[in-house]
């Protein structure tokens, strides 16, 4: 799910070296997998020039996330996934039932206190968003949100809205007014070639109801949507609430693996 699309939303997977049986297993269970997303604002370009050449200066440290972050549980580690703002990353195995998932940077001592460390639902897949704390500065002390993914937790013809905004918002979905407060998400069902209006009220410091987004969700056969609404962290922000809306086909269910075999 990398393609935005505003108004109108590979594989770290780890091969096992079991034989599948011939005949079905009634134990086998599906793989579980974890995707992360990562949101917020990228710092000001920076450039310098150097013998009459400009040079791209790295961002400051700690103002985005980690380029590259390796999932752990245990003493299980996962390839390492690339990850951007505003981009899902591939996928990473997640073992059965529920676990210390601990995210590390790329190249951080394998010793050292892991990025974020986080509990992983008992079942299902799931996508683990990346944000920075409201009462910090920097990406250092990132904090997280777990909503489902998959066929089964975001199925096609579904749209999942995630308020990562530190108040509650008020959404204009179609005849349709909900109160989501922060950190909570909804799923609503989105008819294939539909269009939905969509608008994003805040309360401000007056109390009355501010307008900050105003569009339309429309999505394809096989489709699922994410609408990310979250707080702008970027210098000098002309609004403090951003949109992000994302779309993606939704893979089949994969085939139970032989390695999820009960003991």
């Amino acid at each position: 799910m990398s393609c935005k699309s505003l108004g109108r939303i590979s594989a770290a997977c780890f091969v096992s070296a079991l034989t599948v049986s011939a005949e079905p297993d009634a134990d086998a269970k599906p793989a579980r997998h974890v995707r992360f997303l990562a949101m917020g604002d990228s710092p000001p370009f920076r450039q310098e020039i150097r013998d009459g050449v400009r040079y791209e200066l790295d961002p400051p440290p700690d103002s985005i996330p980690p380029r590259q972050v390796i999932p752990g549980f245990g003493k299980e580690t996962a390839e390492a996934l690339d990850l951007r703002l505003g981009r899902i990353s591939a996928l990473a195995k997640v073992p059965a039932g529920e676990a210390t998932l601990d995210l590390r940077a790329f190249g951080q001592a394998p010793d050292a206190a892991p990025w974020v460390s986080l509990k992983t639902p008992a079942s299902g897949d799931f996508l683990v968003f990346l944000f920075r704390n409201p009462a910090k500065p920097t990406w250092k002390d990132a904090v997280s949100l777990i909503v489902p993914d998959g066929a089964a937790g975001a199925p096609a013809g579904t749209l999942r809205i995630v308020n990562l905004f530190p108040l509650s918002i008020r959404i204009m979905w179609g005849g349709e007014t909900v109160i989501l407060p922060a950190g909570k998400t909804i799923l609503r069902t989105v008819k294939p070639g539909s269009e939905i209006p969509f608008q994003i009220l805040v309360a401000d410091a007056t109390g009355s109801m501010k307008r900050y987004y105003s569009s339309s969700v429309t999505q394809n056969q096989g489709e699922r949507g994410l609408v990310t609404i979250y707080r702008a962290d970027g210098e000098d922000p002309r609004r403090p609430l951003k949109v992000a809306m994302l779309r993606e086909p939704v893979p089949p269910e994969p085939p139970p693996s032989s390695d999820d075999k009960k003991p």
